[in-house]
């Protein structure tokens, strides 16, 4: 009875870690193009970027998933943002030269004001992981310090 009582509660255990581990990627639909995504974000690519390593316009991409992106000359806009990944979580990596990559995330403007940014839409946003120069960098101006 120990043996079995113990097997069950195994299998319950693993079944609860295996469930969690897929419900962190989810499907979302940009403009007729399904995105597997994930929350589970490479630590690499957490932070601020910083436009020509200065200052504003920035974007901020926080642990959780959340952040902000500021166009220029206008307030920070609220996001939410994701990974590409594959249905089992996968990050998708474009490798390049030089022990360089890129990912793609996803991202969900939360309370834009303006036509260009509506509010609850979807974009996409490329992060670029350049190790030998020491830098994360987004749309090929705002850089963070690796």
């Amino acid at each position: 009875m120990k043996k079995l009582c113990f097997s069950l509660l195994t299998l319950l255990f693993a079944f609860a870690l295996t469930a969690n581990a897929q419900s962190d990627v989810i499907k979302i639909d940009l403009k007729g193009t399904v995105y597997t995504v994930s929350k589970n974000i490479p630590k690499e690519i957490i932070g601020e970027y910083l436009y020509e390593k200065k200052g504003e316009p920035k974007v901020v991409l926080n642990t959780d998933g959340t952040g902000s992106f500021q166009p220029h000359m206008v307030a920070p806009i609220a996001i939410k943002y994701w990974i590409d990944s594959d249905a089992k979580g996968v990050w998708r990596k474009k490798e390049g030269i030089n022990g360089r990559y890129q990912y793609t995330l996803l991202i969900q403007y939360l309370d834009g004001k303006n036509g260009n940014y509506p509010v609850n839409s979807y974009d996409l946003m490329d992060v670029a992981v350049l190790n030998d120069l020491g830098f994360a960098v987004i749309y090929g101006e705002r850089y963070k310090k690796l």
